[in-house]
């Protein structure tokens, strides 16, 4: 079987370096993808691969990098397992691992689908050689889809960057930097940033979680601040896709206080979609695919999920609320965690020691969510999102010291923001996360987590 699939994963990589009538392009004209192109591809994969192990082996001393042609031979023969990798390495690290194989492809001038498949070759072989433990099934599906949302949102990001500061665009993306440069090509693609938000904010954090009569109750309160950017690329009224996430979103925060860390990411973005025209609106109706991963001290979580999604926004009238703008969508979560309250400790994020062992279940399941807002004029705007996800652990990846049946997650966020200049804007909201854990043996756990913030807001829009 895995002589099959990694015959599959060739046969997909190699595909581009056809014509379309079959015969092996030499040279690269106009958006074709030459035989070169693959060819660097596939190096930058290997390089990618060959730096990560040789900084944990050298640097870091891990052991599970230090490869030898029996630990390889042995990978070919053993069978997938769900690994024991912490949070943070899993859901964090190997996203990102994935986008650089994606970018591998991607700044070499293959498309959205085609860097897919090289992410996807590049995370088999590292399962395979890179490393000593056993090949993961978690990972082969999180490196490499999750590592495209990644890559795709920085690529696009990376061109916009060039076009203002080069400086900054290898900040942003050194891989497609190094490529642009080495290979003298100006990458191009349909759409561009329109707007970037910088938030600042402070308030209260709190935590609840309940277990049962015998176990009593676990709570804590922090005060603290941080910071979010937001960035919306393309403009979400009645878009018709191009090319997959030529329109999305990406929400980055982090926040810290004593005794106290958090940080999420989310990524959602279009596949596909269509633009709807009404009598007095618009909306935007297609295929989404989502990446969100939240590590905080007192939870941890992730969805990786493909479903529909509608946009949609309204012009009222001049005076008052002028815009009423509403967006929902259901998704199938292929790929969620959820962490298991039992096990869950407070693991700092830290490079150097060893990763810690998980304490999360790896699921599948549904997702709903819907949002509305009412903006416009001297009134301000008024916001409200709304959030519920159903998971299963997938057979076989269960942890025995809590096996866990399902996981119910709700969430919903709401505030208020007011302009103050053109660019400025003051507001304050508050997020609050409702989840259950449903267990084989051990009490069912209840968590509630509440954040009530302020927040100043500095805006950069197209005109």
């Amino acid at each position: 079987m895995k002589k099959i699939l990694a015959l599959l994963l060739i046969c997909t990589l190699a595909s581009p370096a056809f014509s379309q009538d079959g015969a092996l392009a030499e040279e690269n004209p106009g958006d074709s993808v030459g035989f070169k192109d693959v060819l660097i591809s596939a190096g930058d994969v290997l390089l990618v691969n060959m730096i990560f192990n040789c900084s944990s082996r050298i640097v870091l001393d891990e052991e599970y990098s230090k490869t030898t042609l029996d630990t390889m031979a042995e990978n070919f023969r053993s069978r997938w397992v769900w690994d024991d990798d912490g949070f943070f390495m899993n859901q964090f690290g190997h996203p990102y691992q994935g986008s650089l194989y994606f970018e591998s492809g991607r700044s070499n001038g293959l498309n959205f689908w085609q860097s897919l498949a090289v992410a996807a070759g590049g995370s088999f072989l590292w399962e395979e050689v890179g490393e000593t433990t056993r090949p993961s099934v978690n990972d082969i599906i999180t490196t490499p889809v999750c590592g495209a949302v990644v890559g795709e949102a920085f690529h696009r990001l990376f061109i916009d960057a060039n076009a203002l500061c080069p400086a900054l665009a290898w900040l942003v993306n050194p891989l497609a930097a190094l490529n642009s440069a080495y290979r003298g090509r100006t990458l191009s693609v349909s759409g561009r940033t329109e707007e970037i938000d910088l938030i600042f904010h402070g308030g209260l954090e709190s935590s609840t979680a309940y277990f049962s009569d015998i176990f009593g109750t676990d709570e804590f309160r922090r005060f603290g601040g941080g910071t979010e950017i937001r960035i919306q690329y393309g403009l979400p009224e009645a878009h018709s896709t191009a090319e997959p996430f030529d329109l999305f979103t990406m929400e980055a925060d982090v926040m810290v206080t004593r005794g106290f860390y958090s940080a999420e990411v989310c990524i959602d973005g279009f596949l596909w979609s269509r633009g709807l025209f009404f009598d007095e609106s618009s909306g935007t109706l297609g295929l989404n695919l989502m990446y969100d991963v939240k590590k905080s001290s007192a939870v941890a979580f992730s969805d990786a999920a493909v479903g529909v999604k509608y946009v949609g926004a309204r012009t009222l009238f001049d005076g008052g609320l002028q815009k009423l703008a509403f967006s929902a969508q259901l998704d199938g979560i292929f790929m969620g965690t959820r962490t298991l309250y039992y096990l869950y400790e407070d693991s700092k994020i830290d490079f150097i020691t060893s990763n810690p062992v998980r304490s999360y279940d790896f699921g599948y399941g549904a997702l709903v969510k819907a949002g509305i807002s009412l903006g416009g004029g001297r009134w301000g705007t008024l916001f409200a999102e709304g959030e519920a996800s159903l998971a299963f652990p997938y057979p076989h990846s269960e942890l025995d010291e809590a096996k866990a049946k399902r996981h119910l997650m709700a969430g919903f966020r709401t505030g208020y923001e007011h302009k103050i200049g053109s660019f400025f804007s003051l507001g304050i909201r508050d997020r609050l996360i409702f989840k259950t854990d449903f267990f084989d043996s051990e009490p069912n756990t209840r968590h509630v987590l509440n954040s009530a913030q302020v927040y100043a807001k500095v805006s950069f829009s197209r005109e």
